[in-house]
């Protein structure tokens, strides 16, 4: 693996910085936006501004991404519920503006992921997650309080140590930014952010454990993916179904539907288990096992890519499970796991050119410098000997 080109940092540098929009420390800034929910309303039109980029880029590719789309029913069933939700939400405003957020979100993610390989979008993750920290420490003017983190600590960490892994040019570098991230986790007390950066390795040694043997033993993909959905949907079942006070009312009846999505508040816990209740939490472990279930069995790219896929996608379910009231749900976070859920991180995606008959004879004339000439005449067969009866 090798680092970007120079002809494309600035373009990731660009990107990075668009994705780091989404993170609260970069609306802290703005004058008068103590946090996500108190943002006045020009900062929210331009997030929604930079969000509906992605559209542009989903346009550009759409016969490719279209089947894509159509086969990940999952992810846009979860979508289409926060929708919905303002047919019965409390507040059908709010819930609305929230839901075409998150469709905007959704999509700036997919663009995202379907145009840079998995090199490049370590180098994307990590630079959001450092222009992330400086619009934390502007803010705050110093060092920020650990309830106001909203994950951005976590997403440099895990982003540093994905690119340290998939650069060797860079990888000293991003190692030092890296023990600068964990000495200041711990001297924040945010122990969150080191269990997710520890979840993410270890994953990512699983998925490469899982490459490996695949790659040696006749095992069927039935079989690894029976085992990992027996193991993420006990983990998951028991991460998002324990907090069922989330989606309990003041009569401590479970609710079911919520009351709408974005209502009760921007974060995790607020929008998918108050906003959506119980049918949003089953579509939110629904498309967390399937999307885990892919992407560790996914072995269209390289199994250090495709290993370190997973891990990031591991750590950022922990990001959310762990700190479900710190992490937005219309953050960096999510657009980044939107985008690894439907695959198209791996490599990028580009329409492939079905070749002609004489192609191949063509390209082998250049290289020779000689031209295609006729087939030769295959030789008539000898004819067959006349028996004596």
């Amino acid at each position: 693996m090798v680092a970007p080109k120079m002809s494309l940092r600035w373009d990731l540098a660009l990107l990075a910085l668009a994705l780091a929009c989404f993170s609260a420390g970069f609306w802290r800034t703005w004058p008068g936006a103590a946090g996500l929910d108190e943002a006045p309303l020009g900062p929210v039109f331009l997030k929604a501004g930079i969000a509906s980029m992605g559209l542009v880029g989903f346009a550009v590719r759409w016969e490719v991404l279209a089947p894509l789309l159509l086969r990940r029913l999952d992810g846009l069933l979860l979508v289409a519920v926060c929708l919905c939700s303002a047919a019965w939400a409390l507040a059908p405003a709010i819930a609305l503006q929230h839901g075409i957020l998150l469709l905007l979100v959704w999509v700036f993610g997919i663009a995202v992921a379907a145009r840079l390989s998995a090199v490049d979008l370590a180098f994307t993750a990590a630079f959001a997650g450092l222009f992330a920290l400086l619009a934390q420490l502007i803010a705050a003017r110093g060092l920020m309080p650990l309830a106001a983190l909203d994950g951005d600590l976590t997403l440099a960490l895990c982003g540093a140590l994905w690119a340290s892994a998939a650069s060797a040019t860079w990888r000293w570098a991003w190692l030092a930014w890296a023990v600068a991230l964990i000495a200041l986790a711990l001297g924040l007390g945010d122990l969150v952010s080191l269990m997710a950066a520890g979840v993410g390795i270890v994953t990512a040694g699983l998925g490469y454990g899982l490459r490996w043997i695949s790659a040696r033993r006749p095992w069927t993909p039935i079989d690894i993916a029976v085992t990992l959905a027996c193991s993420i949907l006990t983990v998951t079942l028991l991460a998002l179904f324990t907090p069922l006070a989330l989606s309990s009312d003041s009569f401590g009846a479970i609710n079911w539907i919520g009351y709408g999505f974005g209502v009760a508040g921007s974060s995790i816990s607020e929008g998918f288990g108050q906003g959506l209740g119980m049918l949003g939490l089953g579509l939110a472990g629904l498309w967390a096992i399937v999307t885990s279930v892919r992407l560790a069995l996914d072995r269209r790219a390289t199994d250090t890519d495709g290993a370190l896929l997973f891990g990031l996608w591991c750590a950022g379910l922990a990001t959310l499970l762990l700190a479900p009231t710190e992490v937005s749900v219309l953050g960096p976070w999510v657009a980044l796991l939107a985008g690894l859920s439907f695959g198209v991180g791996m490599c990028p995606l580009v329409p492939a050119q079905r070749p002609s008959p004489a192609a191949p004879v063509r390209a082998g004339a250049q290289v020779r410098g000689t031209y295609p000439t006729a087939p030769m005449p295959a030789p008539p067969r000898p004819e067959t000997r006349n028996r004596l009866t």
